[in-house]
């Protein structure tokens, strides 16, 4: 079972405790373990313990307590306020025994002593940069839902010469999110005018979507030829689509998203999975920062890397959960961005990366296409 089904189980069954209500009484559960730099959420519970288990999940094993793994000391902290044998208990303890499968049946294990002091975090714990393999799974995981987006252009009804680039994933069985500008195809920024509605339905219909086109030559992508334009917003830059071949991709998950706020703090990072310039995947997943707020609060800025073609792209975080729609660079003032120094040279940086929230599309969804999703995502 890969970790993002048993981290589902897990806070599912720690929900169902009313002690969860509480901010306290969510941090209860992290007793007896080191301070760790968890992206904590005081207002929503579900999202706080989501953040709890992905968190404490990338600490590896507790050296000071003989190798033990964070989370089966939360799981042991849950059934404290369980009887033994209730029907949460049985829960917590299968959580429990399918956290142990999944680190291959050492939950707890001895720690090298020999060479131990030729070892360190250079940084400290707080800027331990290592990752679980299970990074990794969920990297491949998630390029399997991603795909490049060719839009061609009408206008008037007439197709035009020339089709545009971009980048759209799976929220739902046969259903895509990316960008309007991206189904739209015009360059407003520039002075176009925008697509009629007629022409915009005509250019979703007439996209073709590359699946598993992981190289330039000597790839197969899975191509999927034509789409119905479900849901769409210009101010908020997200359409959904309805894949015409989607049983092409029956197989293929939607990617979990965070249906919060999603509480970030500054240097979370922001994964991104793109397609830039209409090339090949890539991921963006090094220099990957949360830096800030935008100009209004359904706006996320992020120092990760992107090139025209990478919008539509999920922003993910560690446990590759889609926080925001990637769709823009801005430029802002030298005073909101880190500053850098490059080749012992300062280089000063005057634009970030920009998404939207992927909770406040998921709001402005009209009704039906909200369900459609909700359900999905409530089956993953």
């Amino acid at each position: 079972m890969e970790f993002i089904d048993i981290q589902r189980k897990l806070v599912t069954a720690l929900l169902r405790l009313p002690v969860m209500a509480d901010y306290a009484g969510r941090s209860s559960l992290l007793q007896g373990l080191p301070p760790a730099p968890l992206n904590r959420s005081t207002a929503i519970d579900r999202l706080d313990l989501n953040n709890i288990v992905s968190g404490l999940q990338q600490l590896g094993r507790l050296t000071d307590q003989g190798g033990t793994r964070p989370l089966i000391v939360v799981v042991d902290n849950a059934l404290e306020y369980v009887p033994p044998g209730s029907e949460v208990a049985q829960d917590l303890n299968e959580v429990k025994r399918l956290l142990a499968e999944y680190y291959g049946g050492d939950s707890q294990a001895p720690v090298e002593t020999v060479q131990q002091d030729l070892e360190a975090l250079v940084f400290g714990r707080q800027r331990d940069s290592r990752l679980a393999y299970a990074f990794a799974e969920g990297a491949v995981r998630t390029a399997r839902s991603v795909a490049r987006l060719t839009v061609p252009r009408f206008s008037n009804g007439f197709l035009q010469p020339g089709v545009g680039y971009g980048t759209g994933w799976l929220i739902a069985p046969g259903i895509m999110m990316t960008n309007h500008h991206v189904i739209e195809n015009r360059d407003i920024r520039g002075g176009e005018a925008p697509a009629t509605a007629e022409d915009l339905k005509a250019q979703a219909e007439a996209v073709e979507v590359w699946f598993d086109y992981y190289r330039e030559i000597g790839g197969d992508p899975t191509k999927c030829r034509g789409a119905q334009l479900l849901a769409s917003s210009r101010q908020l830059d997200y359409a959904v689509i309805r894949l015409a071949e989607a049983g092409k991709v029956a197989d293929r998950k939607a990617l979990p998203v965070i249906p919060q706020a999603p509480a970030l703090v500054r240097g979370a990072r922001m994964n991104l999975v793109q397609h830039p310039r209409g090339g090949a995947l890539q991921y963006a997943i090094r220099n990957n920062f949360f830096v800030r707020l935008g100009d209004a609060p359904q706006l996320i800025r992020y120092q990760t890397d992107t090139e025209p073609g990478a919008s539509g792209s999920p922003v993910c975080n560690d446990t590759w959960q889609v926080v925001g729609l990637h769709h823009a660079s801005t430029p802002v003032p030298k005073e909101q961005v880190p500053q850098e120094v490059i080749d012992g040279q300062p280089v000063t940086v005057t634009i970030l990366n920009e998404a939207i929230a992927i909770h406040s599309v998921l709001n402005d969804l009209p009704g039906d296409v909200k369900q459609v999703i909700a359900d999905a995502q409530a089956h993953l």
